[in-house]
């Protein structure tokens, strides 16, 4: 989604600083506060169930990484270079195989690795979720965790949750 958005703003000054100005309103909210509306709305609303809730936390927990990131990235781009572009007579398409994808590529690698991290966390909080009564729940380390500290207590279980939370970290 972000890469799309950035080659269609990378050029236009005025509308990168809108669409920045809006990522960071976007990326202030943190993605768990918005998890209830979205847990109503997807469960309740839309009858799709926790994993499109899942999906839409990871997706609001993991955007803003890789977005902030390429705009940053194509906002390094040395105008002499964009001129030079255009004044091969090379059309947009081939100014963004050319230039801009090349000038993103580092900047979407850090933004993905972050991203990762991020929809991480969303995905631990979004697995389990209690609402009037109802429990609504996804399996997963999450789900786990949330279970071993909310219904039983068991401190073995929270420390077995953690302990391959940073196994994995450490693995990969």
């Amino acid at each position: 989604i972000t890469v799309p958005l950035v080659l269609v703003c990378w050029d236009r000054p005025r509308l990168r600083q809108t669409l920045t100005t809006i990522a960071q309103i976007g990326a202030s909210l943190p993605a768990v506060a918005l998890f209830p509306l979205l847990v109503l709305v997807a469960v309740r609303k839309l009858g799709g169930g926790m994993e499109i809730a899942s999906l839409g936390l990871v997706l609001t927990g993991m955007i803003w990484y890789p977005l902030f990131n390429c705009l940053g990235g194509v906002a390094t781009i040395p105008t002499d270079l964009v001129e030079a572009m255009k004044g091969l007579g090379l059309n947009r398409i081939q100014v963004w195989k050319k230039l801009v994808l090349p000038a993103m590529g580092p900047a979407l690698v850090t933004g993905t690795i972050t991203a990762w991290g991020g929809g991480w966390n969303a995905l631990v909080v979004s697995e389990y979720v209690q609402h009037q009564g109802l429990t609504y729940q996804v399996r997963g380390l999450g789900s786990l965790l949330d279970r071993a500290v909310y219904e039983q207590g068991d401190t073995q279980a929270i420390t077995l949750c953690v302990a391959s939370m940073v196994g994995w970290i450490l693995l990969i």
